[in-house]
């Protein structure tokens, strides 16, 4: 047994050809950005991807292939790192320095239809998703 062993690895070091890997290729995002992107940064979990370009950090959706937001920021940040669900941190060469931001997603509820108490146009809106079943 232990010579089969050994002439299985020894096969599988001498045949590198016979053990290919094929990879499928999606394009997840597919985006023109008119200004010069410095650094990108991702959350797959939410499916967005942060870029960063001189001035702002542009939020896109990769399930709506759109971009859902701008965050103006200082010009001088050249990197992006993606920390938590809810951190952005943004560090710069020259000068030297480095800002960690807390960004918050907001969601559009359709209430049509649906019972309501106070003004439509309240600024705040409390949303309760019950099943009674």
């Amino acid at each position: 047994m232990r010579n089969v062993k050994f002439a299985v690895a020894l096969l599988v070091m001498l045949s590198p050809g016979v053990l290919n890997a094929a990879f499928e290729v999606e394009t997840i995002l597919k985006a023109n950005i008119d200004v010069p992107i410095l650094d990108v940064t991702t959350n797959p979990a939410e499916e967005l991807v942060f870029v960063l370009t001189p001035g702002a950090v542009l939020i896109y959706s990769t399930a709506d292939q759109a971009v859902l937001d701008r965050i103006p920021v200082a010009k001088p940040f050249d990197r992006i790192a993606y920390q938590d669900p809810d951190r952005l941190i943004l560090t710069a060469a020259e000068p030297s320095r480095i800002d960690i931001i807390r960004f918050s997603r907001i969601f559009d509820i359709d209430l049509s239809g649906r019972a309501i108490k106070g003004p439509r146009d309240a600024k705040v809106t409390l949303v309760v998703f019950d099943d009674y079943q």
